[in-house]
C-alpha cells in the first residue's frame, strides 16, 4: 500500500511540475529538462500500472525506463551547465578544469562500484546498483563543481539553470545516502534505505516547482526607464553619429 501511495504522490507532483514547465515556456529555454519532466510523468504512470496489473515485471520495466531517464538527466545537466558558464566555455583552461574534475569523479565512482560494490548481490544486481552509484556520484560532482565555479566567477546562483543542476545534485545525494546506508548497515535501517531516494526526488521536485513558478526577470527598454520618445531620440543620435563617421571616412 505504501508504494502505491508513493507512486500516486510522485505522479501528482510530476504533473504539477509539468504544468508549470509548460506554462512558463521552459521547453524553449531548457528542452532537455522539460523532456525529463514529461518522461517522469509517463514513467510514474507506467510503473503504477505495471505494479497494479503485473508486479512480476515491475523490476525489469523500472530499470529500462530509468535508463532512458538517465539520458534525459545527463542532457538536462549538460545544457544547464553550459548555459551558466557559456562565457567561459571558449577558454581552454576552463574546459580542462571541468573535464578533469568530471573525469576524476567518474574514475573514482567506477572504481568504487567495481572493486568495492555498494551491495553484495548477484553479478547483475551488483553491476546495476554499482552503475547507478557511479552515475549519482557523477551528477553530484557536477553539482558541487557548478557551485564552486559560480562562487569563483561570481555567477548568479538563483537562475533556473542553477536550480536544475542543484536539484539533480540533491536527488543524487539522497540516492547515494540510501545505497551507502545499505552497504554499511545492511537491513538494519531498511526504512531509510527504501525512502531516501524518493524523499530526495520530492525535495528536488518542490525546489523546481518553487523556482520555475517565479517569473523570469525581464530586461529591455522598459526596465532601463526608456519610453518610446527616448528610444526614438537615441536612434536618431546613433544614425547621425554613423552618418558623420561615414562622411569623414569618404
Amino acid at each position: 500500500m505504501a508504494i502505491i501511495l508513493l507512486f500516486i504522490a510522485g505522479l501528482v507532483v510530476d504533473v504539477w511540475l509539468l504544468m508549470i514547465v509548460h506554462r512558463q515556456g521552459v521547453r524553449k529555454q531548457l528542452p532537455w529538462f522539460a523532456s525529463y519532466i514529461a518522461w517522469g510523468v509517463l514513467l510514474q504512470s507506467i510503473q503504477l500500472a505495471i505494479w497494479l496489473a503485473a508486479p512480476q515485471f515491475y523490476v525489469a520495466v523500472y530499470w529500462w525506463m530509468e535508463l532512458i531517464a538517465v539520458v534525459f538527466i545527463v542532457g538536462a545537466v549538460r545544457e544547464s551547465f553550459l548555459r551558466i558558464f557559456w562565457g567561459f566555455t571558449s577558454k581552454a583552461e576552463f574546459r580542462w578544469t571541468v573535464w578533469s574534475v568530471i573525469l576524476a569523479v567518474v574514475i573514482y565512482s567506477a572504481w568504487k562500484a567495481i572493486y568495492l560494490p555498494p551491495v553484495q548481490s548477484t553479478r547483475l544486481g551488483a553491476f546495476v546498483v554499482g552503475a547507478e552509484f557511479a552515475f549519482r556520484w557523477g551528477i553530484f560532482g557536477i553539482a558541487v563543481l557548478t557551485t564552486v565555479l559560480s562562487v569563483l566567477f561570481t555567477e548568479p546562483m538563483n537562475t533556473r539553470e542553477d536550480a536544475v543542476v542543484s536539484g539533480f545534485g540533491l536527488s543524487s545525494v539522497a540516492s547515494l545516502a540510501g545505497i551507502i546506508n545499505f552497504s554499511l548497515f545492511g537491513k538494519k535501517y531498511l526504512f531509510f534505505t527504501k525512502y531516501a531516494s524518493p524523499v530526495g526526488y520530492f525535495a528536488a521536485a518542490f525546489w523546481w516547482i518553487w523556482v520555475f513558478s517565479r517569473p523570469v526577470a525581464e530586461f529591455g527598454f522598459k526596465e532601463l526607464g526608456m519610453g518610446p520618445e527616448d528610444i526614438a531620440k537615441e536612434l536618431r543620435r546613433y544614425r547621425e553619429l554613423t552618418e558623420r563617421i561615414m562622411r569623414k571616412k569618404w
